[in-house]
């Protein structure tokens, strides 16, 4: 069975609250919708996940009659509504209010849902489902799918994605957490837990952060975890990632088989999907687009511009981990910072905060494409020269590693307070005191992705991303 969701920022959800809670009577608005199809990487089932773009306001004179408890309304701006998402195999949702605040369907809702979607499907030659939504005084969501057998099936989960991040699935309040974190309910209450175990999360990187985000999202009670790595380990990995042993460098394992094996004899119940391709190979996409949430933990180039654009196209956050140790001759440090970015819409991308080189990851495609190619291009001046390795110690990428996976509990349960999220986080460790907060930085103006944010809710699209290939 195909799996339905939908994912909504919560800038997009306030202004629809604000557009349909006019008066004491129900009110209605239309949602364009991006899509996103891929094979789940722990199940196998498909999942077709449905990402709010574009709010469409339907006018006063449209409604032919409305109350408390229902309304009728001309079929015109719906019908308009899907000759727009007819070219680019957009959804369409069809969100009304209930100001009595009932989370659930009516029987005169499953009578007006089912006539609306006949229009669809009479005129869409596609089976992709739509979606139908109702929303409560309070923000609560609730959603079912109508494909063309108009027979209404629940959303699997909704997201709401802003400085909370928040997750409604059907189980949601009617489970409790394993005894095995009894500590972690007691600090942070049943939800976050219950949430983390539903949580798909991805970890980019298998290396000193990537081992240690992947081991501690185990712990916390993670239950699907996918490990991205090209990697084999070797004896320069043995001081910093975790897990690893001589007899794993000797046999040149990979990196998400030893990091895979050793979170599964942890013995809490966990799946973990191990992708051992970069993720800009197909090969990694359906398991990239079925997270819920990214933690990037790869320093190179390419590999974040996809993380990225990730963010904005399917409003998958990526929770991005940076290292920098630049030791002078003197003894000093010109730096020695961990920095923890959460990237989603509405903050700077990586490109304007300049934590994404074009001509590096120019550099970096060439090399794995064609190292010929690359080599001689360097060696010509055209592409830069590899980095040389960054310095490293353990301890250092574990607490960036700690700081990260904190932010995941402070989207999930506002520890810090409700203004406690920020966008970016850097924590100096060669100062004695910290400063743990700095401001988000800016976009830079004409940026496609967040500045004029044309990719918001895109979903899927040829080419992937809008990379080029």
């Amino acid at each position: 069975m195909t799996r339905v969701t939908f994912t909504i920022l919560e800038e997009q959800r306030a202004l629809l609250q604000q557009s349909i809670f006019r008066d004491e009577s129900e009110y209605a608005a239309l949602l364009l919708c991006g899509r996103s199809r891929s094979r789940d990487a722990w199940t196998s089932e498909e999942e077709e996940r449905i990402v709010a773009r574009e709010i469409i306001e339907v006018p006063e004179s449209a409604f032919i009659k409305r109350s408390p408890v229902g309304l009728t309304w001309s079929t015109a701006p719906f019908y308009q509504a899907v000759k727009r998402a007819e070219p680019q195999n957009f959804a369409v949702a069809v969100i009304h209010s209930h100001p009595a605040g009932y989370l659930r369907f009516s029987s005169a809702d499953d009578i007006a849902d089912k006539e609306t979607f006949e229009i669809a499907f009479n005129r869409l030659e596609s089976d992709r489902p739509h979606l139908s939504l109702i929303m409560t005084p309070d923000g609560r969501l609730a959603g079912r799918a109508y494909g063309p057998n108009l027979k209404p099936r629940p959303v699997d989960m909704i997201r709401v994605m802003g400085c909370r991040w928040r997750f409604t699935y059907p189980e949601v309040n009617t489970e409790t957490a394993r005894p095995a974190f009894d500590r972690q309910v007691r600090a942070f209450g049943q939800q976050s837990t219950l949430d983390l175990s539903r949580l798909r999360i991805g970890v980019v990187g298998c290396g000193g952060t990537g081992s240690a985000v992947a081991a501690l999202l185990a712990r916390i009670g993670v239950r699907h975890l996918a490990l991205f790595d090209t990697d084999f380990i070797d004896e320069t990995n043995l001081n910093r990632l975790h897990y690893s042993t001589r007899t794993d460098a000797n046999l040149r394992r990979l990196k998400v088989d030893v990091l895979g094996e050793a979170i599964a004899a942890i013995g809490l119940p966990i799946s973990v999907a191990r992708i051992p391709h970069h993720v800009e190979d197909i090969e990694a996409r359906d398991a990239l687009k079925s997270c819920d949430v990214v933690f990037g933990c790869t320093d190179d180039h390419l590999g974040r511009n996809v993380l990225n654009r990730l963010a904005h196209f399917y409003f998958i956050p990526i929770i991005d981990l940076g290292l920098l140790i630049d030791p002078r001759s003197d003894g000093g440090y010109d730096a020695f910072d961990g920095r923890v970015t959460v990237v989603q819409p509405g903050s700077p991308c990586q490109v304007c905060r300049g934590l994404i080189k074009s001509d590096i990851m120019l550099g970096e495609g060439l090399r794995r494409k064609d190292p010929a190619v690359y080599e001689q291009r360097r060696r010509a001046g055209y592409v830069a020269d590899a980095a040389d390795p960054s310095p490293v110690v353990v301890t250092f990428t574990t607490e960036v590693a700690t700081m990260a996976v904190n932010e995941l509990f402070q989207r999930l349960n506002v520890f810090r307070g409700a203004n406690g999220a920020a966008s970016e986080r850097v924590r100096r460790f060669d100062e004695v005191k910290e400063a743990d907060l700095l401001p988000s930085g800016k976009s830079r103006p004409g940026c496609k992705l967040c500045d004029r944010r044309r990719y918001d809710g895109r979903g899927d699209m040829d080419p992937f991303l809008d990379t080029a290939s």
